[in-house]
């Protein structure tokens, strides 16, 4: 009988150490804590100032649970700074240490750049309402000046890490490279040329597969691809590569065409040994939530969706299933025999972590949360000064950020211009009207919160569906009944929304229910 293995993936941890030295903060007794001013935070994507605190929490549910084996998915850092990168690294020392954990990491857009690296540049509170430009730029007039901010280039940004996984360690039962047995980073280089192929630097594939346990294999995938620029043959400047973020797997079919036929081998002689094959990468594999992607023809989540020839490329090399984050979403889609996995962040709405458990015969998925864990004092204590919202838990806090991005920056830019005006235009009540429905009573309240939520349930899965009431539930069934007869653009949009809506609350995985397969 196969043995039967427990991972727990940590995507999108975006680690921020408040206590880190930056040059700046906020007194707290002997301390200086360098946290975002609620002006910035209040309606970021993630919530950098609760990322050391949920991480914390999030090592410690998983060795409360048994857990031993953890990968951290990319983008395990806020911004790659060197500060961050550092305590990050001596905070899973003392986790493994503490709780007798493996971390695996392999790293994502935003845990180093490039060759030579880059400035960061950030906003940190000095006190309430108070706040100082904290940079590693020299040239930022005005600013306050250090290393602790600059971003390092690969392989340097890889080093505080490498010991979780990108080199051999004492323990693993097989661990190799693309490139072979050796794990330094000169025998594991790549050349990176540009488009038109006028320009090509050296650049680290990170891309690992370990054994740290008898029949599971965790094939760590380096899909973070600085693509060369053509025409810019100096890789110090700031254009010389392709955002990352908007690349992943498009660009590895490009510029890493090793790492398919590497793919390929392993998922081969994994089949022939009988191994458990995880494969993890930062990015997703597959275009998800393709409805969602017609109602918001401007969301990064268009931008990031890689075409149908990575999941054509994945299933010739025999990968049948992936994990990858960088959407901070959750959901799962298949296509051409791949199924493709979304990671939540751990500090981004919903906040979760998934684990999947069982051996090559059958294999289940389930999410440990993270909504309900509180603020952590200090952070509470500065919030209330900087006038936020209040909020019981870090769950609380991400919705309502989430709703607050959502209402004042994406929606303006992701929806078609005359369809936001309409949006914002009408109440809900006038949604039967709108759509030539039959007519019904509705609560008198702004459109816009049907569009919130619904993009909100969309893209947190059954994991933004577990913070609804069975009311509103029953209510938002009654409004995804609704059927248009009118034929004009609002009206099919609002349909395609309400059809979306639908879906939403069918999400398959109930992260109160336990476990669910995985095809």
């Amino acid at each position: 009988m196969p043995p039967r293995c427990r991972v727990a993936l940590i995507a999108d941890a975006h680690f921020h150490d408040p206590t880190g030295d930056f040059g700046a903060g906020v007194a707290d007794g002997a301390r200086v804590l360098a946290y975002r001013p609620w002006s910035e935070a209040r309606a970021a994507g993630r919530s950098v100032n609760d990322s050391a605190h949920a991480l914390r929490a999030a090592l410690d549910r998983i060795a409360a649970q048994g857990i031993r084996q953890v990968v951290l998915a990319g983008d395990y850092s806020d911004d790659g700074q060197a500060e961050n990168l550092t305590r990050l690294a001596a905070l899973l020392h003392e986790a493994e240490a503490r709780l007798g954990l493996r971390i695996h990491a392999i790293p994502g857009n935003h845990d180093g750049y490039g060759v030579a690296g880059k400035h960061v540049a950030q906003r940190i509170a000095t006190a309430p309402g108070l706040s100082q430009m904290v940079t590693s730029d020299p040239d930022l007039v005005g600013a306050r000046l250090t290393g602790a901010m600059h971003c390092p280039g690969w392989p340097a940004a890889l080093d505080p890490l490498a010991a979780f996984g990108q080199r051999r360690r004492a323990g693993d039962l097989h661990w190799e490279s693309p490139f072979g047995a050796s794990d330094h980073w000169g025998d594991r280089r790549y050349l990176a040329r540009s488009a038109d192929g006028s320009v090509a630097h050296w650049l680290v594939d990170a891309s690992c597969l370990v054994e740290p346990e008898p029949g599971l294999w965790l094939l760590l995938l380096d899909a973070t691809v600085f693509e060369p620029r053509d025409g810019i043959t100096d890789p110090r400047r700031k254009r010389a590569f392709h955002d990352p973020a908007l690349a992943g797997w498009a660009a590895v079919l490009r510029v890493k065409p090793f790492l398919i036929d590497w793919i390929a081998d392993v998922m081969a002689r994994g089949r022939a040994a009988g191994k458990l094959v995880v494969p993890v990468s930062h990015y997703p594999a597959l275009a998800h939530l393709p409805d969602l992607q017609r109602l918001l023809p401007g969301s990064a989540l268009v931008r990031r969706s890689p075409g149908p020839e990575v999941a054509a490329r994945l299933a010739a090399a025999g990968m049948r299933l992936h994990f990858g984050g960088h959407l901070h979403m959750q959901g799962r889609r298949a296509e051409a025999g791949v199924t493709d996995i979304m990671l939540p962040s751990s500090c981004a709405f919903p906040a979760a972590v998934t684990v999947i458990e069982g051996d090559i015969e059958a294999l289940s998925m389930r999410h440990i949360v993270l909504g309900d864990l509180p603020h952590d004092p200090p952070l509470a204590a500065f919030l209330r000064a900087e006038g936020a919202p209040d909020s019981a838990s870090l769950g609380q806090s991400l919705h309502t950020r989430a709703r607050e991005r959502l209402l004042t920056r994406r929606l303006a830019r992701e929806l078609p211009a005359d369809i936001w005006a309409a949006v914002q235009a009408h109440r809900l009540a006038d949604l039967p009207a709108l759509m030539g429905a039959d007519a019904c009573a509705l609560p008198d309240q702004p459109l816009t919160d049907l569009v919130i939520t619904t993009v909100l349930l969309a893209e947190g899965g059954a994991l933004a569906r577990a913070d609804l009431t069975p009311a509103q539930v029953a209510g938002l069934r009654a409004l995804s009944s609704l059927r248009a007869t009118r034929d004009d653009p609002l009206a099919l949009w609002l349909a395609g929304l309400l059809h979306l809506l639908d879906q939403a609350l069918d999400a398959e995985l109930d992260p109160e229910a336990g476990a669910a397969p995985i095809p």
